[in-house]
């Protein structure tokens, strides 16, 4: 009996061995996951797969093709986890959850749709008019704080390197938390339009719906038109 136990447990360590060093995987069955780097022992990759399989339509990941994780020079450039490029997204191997994974390729999903999907997402202006909203609110909360923003344009509802640093390094966005409390999913959401339908997305589908709903409901019914239009 002894003996049986210790070849179930030798061949249970085998097996958990050549999971944690298995390289290639598929999501949706067409998605290609290749593993270029080495992840932490807290990872797996099959439970991150099954929480993604399981909480979004596939139809939403058409536009992409493969996922590589690894090391990569934009990524640390530009101090990302991820970024979505060509069909592709783009993550680095050193994450300590499961979780920061999966919100992850959920976040960089949301970036593939917008080049296909840009006049049905931004079309009608109704969530870049939601948006800049916000950021009016977020600017008036800042000036009560003291922080000046008169160097900023806050009515760009792109991406600006400028904007972004301003967030990250200036203010921080552990400080940022509480004052994007009830504008914003999460602070990450204030640095542009995308990102801002990035997040709501990664927290329609991974985090509060209801809240979501309640602090931008334009977003919230955007996000539910695109997800039902395909259906």
């Amino acid at each position: 009996m002894l003996e049986k136990s210790l070849i179930e447990q030798i061949i249970k360590e085998s097996s958990e061995k050549a999971q944690r060093h298995r390289k290639e995987y598929t999501m949706f069955g067409r998605i290609f996951i290749s593993i270029m780097g080495e992840l932490l022992p807290t990872i797996d990759m099959s439970e991150i797969i099954d929480k993604i399989e399981r909480s979004i339509p596939p139809h939403l990941f058409e536009e992409i093709d493969e996922i590589f994780i690894g090391s990569f020079t934009e990524n640390d450039e530009r101090s990302l986890e991820a970024h979505y490029e060509s069909g592709a997204i783009y993550m680095t191997s050193d994450l300590p959850m499961n979780i920061d994974y999966i919100e992850n390729i959920v976040h960089e999903t949301a970036h593939s749709l917008e080049p296909a999907r840009g006049l049905e997402i931004y079309g009608d202006k109704s969530i870049e008019k939601e948006f800049l909203g916000k950021r009016r609110r977020l600017a008036s909360t800042l000036k009560s704080h003291g922080i000046k923003t008169s160097h900023l344009d806050l009515e760009e509802p792109e991406y600006t390197p400028e904007f972004d640093s301003f967030l990250y390094k200036d203010i921080g966005y552990a400080n940022l938390t509480s004052m994007t409390m009830g504008l914003f999913a999460s602070p990450y959401g204030a640095t542009s339009l995308s990102e801002y339908f990035s997040n709501g997305f990664e927290e329609f589908f991974l985090g509060n719906r209801e809240h979501l709903k309640r602090i931008s409901p334009r977003l919230f019914i955007k996000i539910m038109e695109i997800v039902n239009n395909d259906i």
